[in-house]
């Protein structure tokens, strides 16, 4: 079975003219207006590469050619390495793939229902869950170990989430360079060494920008940090419609865009030909709550929006998904598929988003399975159909001839899984059949396939030399010592 989604059936919102537009107003927006760059490193890279930087206001205007000389060194595609090389995700803007949220504070335990901040075992748990998902197909730690020392609450959320999955592993934590270098050096110790990363890097960081066309200096920094490591990159932006951006899609398109792109230029002068991932996750400010409005259609169109901006650079692709529903429900369900089938007919390579709940913030670990079913879905429509000899069926349909069935033709069953979607969680059954099986709700079955999860699925852990590398960078960590721990 391929791994990823791979659509035929597409969904386009903008045409050529469009995209062009949204480039010459996003490179307006950087030679006139400039973007604010809070590192004083990233600021001397740029005037020395010939930007005008207005060190009083420590901004920095970026001309065109400096633009395309960036896209011109960055890479075109790229592979997600996996611990398990069956679960490599690749990023040839002709494959997709979904990855859940990341990062939040919140959980519902499972076993009580209490809403409580998350903790490490939540971080395993969910990770395990993850990675018995067929249609999740990159690890972020979904939540954060709030039960360890703030210092190095990060570095457990990679540990737990490095061994409770074989899956490729994202993380958006690295906000300071000393953050970056002991990520760096998990990614290491678990691939075997920094030549053995660099070669299959299996893990990634997610990199923030601050709207409307803000650099953090912390995040900038460990940017280029992770970049000369050979660490993929996704520079991410998210500017709000109506608040930190303009209320129109295109608007807030371009700034994003801007932020991306001259967060490109200063990755490529620092480390020219490094792996990096267009980023967009805009999404309105909902006027009435004053809450991002993740889910909404506007943010599904503005991901499809972001990934056909990317494809016309040759960039992949990584956008948002998100619900803002505060329990598993219809809302949840409506929502994520809203959120997920523009973004993916439109060929989006990475959409991060899938199984959290308040806009990425809280873990219900039902969720996750019921998301899981809602991408399948979208990704058969996406699927389509292909007309050929073979799908056509003229000889079998001849050859059943007119009043009989297909069941037993050898075609039925070469064909029914491939092209038939077959639910794990949806009741088809008859009334009398799911009355007799209990009146089971998809969150019952959601609930109990959770439970199988947790107590039968085996995930293969670190070995003992690399699990005791990574407990010494943790205990470096939280000594104190905060140094770049390199192979070799």
């Amino acid at each position: 079975m391929t791994f990823g989604i791979q659509a035929r059936v597409s969904f386009r919102v903008l045409d050529r003219s469009s995209l062009d537009r949204i480039h010459w107003g996003s490179l307006f927006v950087l030679e006139r207006v400039g973007v604010r760059v809070y590192s004083s490193a990233c600021r001397t890279l740029l005037r020395e590469g010939g930007c005008d930087v207005d060190e009083k206001n420590s901004v920095a205007r970026i001309p065109p050619h400096l633009v395309a000389e960036a896209l011109s060194k960055a890479k075109k595609s790229m592979t997600l390495a996996a611990r398990n090389p069956k679960y490599d995700a690749r990023l040839d803007l002709s494959h997709s793939y979904m990855c859940p949220s990341g990062n939040g504070a919140i959980a519902v335990d499972f076993d009580t229902g209490e809403r409580r901040p998350s903790t490490k075992e939540d971080v395993q748990k969910s990770s395990k869950v993850c990675d018995a998902m067929q249609n999740i197909h990159v690890h972020w730690p979904m939540v954060t170990s709030t039960d360890k020392p703030p210092v190095s609450s990060h570095l457990h959320d990679l540990e737990a989430s490095l061994n409770n999955t074989e899956k490729h592993v994202m993380y958006e934590t690295g906000v300071t360079v000393p953050d970056a270098r002991n990520l760096i050096a998990m990614g290491y110790a678990s691939a075997g060494g920094e030549k053995e990363y660099r070669a299959r890097p299996i893990t990634s960081a997610l990199q923030c920008t601050i709207a409307p066309l803000q650099h953090d200096a912390g995040v900038m920094d460990a940017g280029l940090e992770f970049a000369r490591a050979g660490v993929p990159l996704v520079y991410f932006c998210m500017p709000q419609l109506g608040a930190t951006g303009p209320a129109t899609l295109a608007g807030s398109i371009v700034v994003g865009n801007a932020e991306v792109l001259s967060a490109l230029v200063m990755t490529q002068l620092a480390a020219p030909g490094a792996a990096v991932i267009h980023g967009l996750g805009i999404a309105p400010l909902d006027m009435k709550t004053t809450v991002r409005a993740g889910g909404s259609p506007e943010h599904a169109l503005c991901s499809a929006m972001a990934t056909e901006l990317a494809h016309y650079y040759g960039l992949p692709a990584c956008v948002g998904v998100s619900s803002t529903a505060n329990a598993p429900g219809d809302q949840a369900c409506i929502e994520t598929f809203t959120g997920v089938s523009a973004p993916l007919m439109a060929g989006a390579d990475l959409l991060c988003g899938i199984g959290q709940l308040e806009d990425g913030t809280c873990l219900h670990l039902e969720e996750i399975p019921v998301e899981d079913e809602i991408v399948g879905v979208v990704a058969r429509l996406c699927k389509g159909e292909i007309v050929t000899d073979d799908t056509l069926a003229l000889d079998v349909i001849e050859k059943v001839g007119i009043g009989k069935d297909f069941l037993a033709q050898r075609h039925t069953l070469e064909h029914v899984r491939k092209e038939h979607f077959v639910p794990q969680l949806m009741d088809r059954r008859t009334y009398d059949a799911w009355v007799g099986d209990g009146r089971k709700s998809m969150l019952d079955r959601a609930r109990e396939r959770v439970k199988w999860i947790l107590s039968d699925h085996h995930v293969p852990p670190l070995d003992s030399a690399t699990q005791k590398e990574i407990d010494r960078i943790i205990g470096r960590c939280e000594s104190g010592a905060l140094g770049h721990v390199r192979d070799g």
